[in-house]
């Protein structure tokens, strides 16, 4: 059997190393894309041939991405939730989308795997979604959203133009590799420093199932379809108690006022209760969701491991 050929940008990061962990097992031969100043002490962990590139430049993508390659994950995003950083927040998310989308057509890639968020639907409170929802992005005044909604149809808009594309859908990701975005938080509850989360919810899903429905698009996934993958549902309240019971500290408490040590963009998205139906995956792409506290203990044991945990 042939060798099957990934481009992954965004490798470096969250999802992109997990990604790149599991298209190892599988037997993939992986050209991982980073930019020059990206921290590599986790990527260069997993096999794969490590390029320089920036999404938000076409000609450092045509330089390094293979021709005919298999697969295009593109996996890179700018996930910041400060309004400051909305500008590049733009250009990394709908422009670097659209210059990844013309290279894998100008490349002639088999299939173009885009990874968007359950954020594409907006914050729809206490109302489950799935795949057909109308998204109320345009109500949030989080430039997140609007972003990750405008990348997805940009790469849809690949479609028109001869390229196969399938869209992931994560809710949020918790697992190995990531320092930036729960890490912090189970940090902080670790240390007793965070007092109160919003009185909101949200849909949970593991990186490693995440990564896996990754490659079961490629596989399996329906041309121009998008695919929620969610699974657990929980309080901001019980992910802190679930966090809490794991590391020891204090559990933060559900509160209207927001915490000294969040943005406003992320309270507000804290104080509202998402909920994702994502039934799709499971059925068409094999995805199985994990239980809040499995994902959640692994990360921390991930985090022991790494000597972040106790870290002060």
């Amino acid at each position: 059997m042939t060798q099957k050929t990934a481009f992954v940008s965004g490798a470096s990061g969250f999802i992109g190393v997990n990604l790149v962990k599991q298209l190892g097992l599988q037997g993939w031969d992986v050209t991982a894309l980073h930019r020059a100043n990206s921290d590599l002490a986790y990527l260069s962990r997993f096999p794969a041939q490590r390029v320089i590139g920036d999404i938000t430049n076409a000609a450092s993508l045509d330089a390094v991405m293979p021709a005919g390659v298999d697969a295009v994950f593109h996996v890179a995003g700018n996930v910041s939730f400060d309004a400051a950083g909305d500008a590049a927040q733009n250009s990394d998310n709908i422009e670097g989308t659209r210059n990844m989308v013309d290279i894998a057509l100008k490349k002639k890639a088999g299939r173009f795997i885009h990874t968007s968020s359950g954020a594409s639907w907006g914050l729809q409170d206490n109302i489950e979604i799935n795949e057909e929802s109308p998204s109320n992005v345009d109500e949030i005044p989080i430039n997140y959203f609007r972003t990750k909604k405008l990348a997805e149809e940009a790469a849809l808009a690949g479609l028109e133009r001869g390229l196969d594309v399938v869209v992931v859908n994560p809710a949020n990701v918790v697992g190995p590799f990531d320092g930036v975005i729960w890490g912090p938080f189970i940090q902080a509850v670790a240390r007793g420093k965070l007092e109160k989360v919003g009185t909101g919810g949200a849909a949970f899903c593991h990186v490693e199932e995440v990564a896996r429905a990754h490659i079961a698009a490629y596989e399996k996934g329906v041309r121009g379809e998008r695919y929620l993958l969610a699974g657990a549902q929980a309080s901001f309240a019980q992910v802190g108690e679930t966090v809490a019971d794991l590391v020891g500290g204090e559990a933060p408490h559900a509160s209207s006022e927001r915490d000294p040590g969040m943005t406003p963009e992320m309270f507000n998205l804290m104080s509202l209760n998402q909920v994702i139906d994502c039934s799709k995956a499971v059925r068409e792409l094999g995805f199985r969701p994990v239980a809040l506290k499995t994902m959640y203990g692994d990360l921390c044991t991930w985090m022991r491991e790494e000597g972040l945990l106790d870290a002060q």
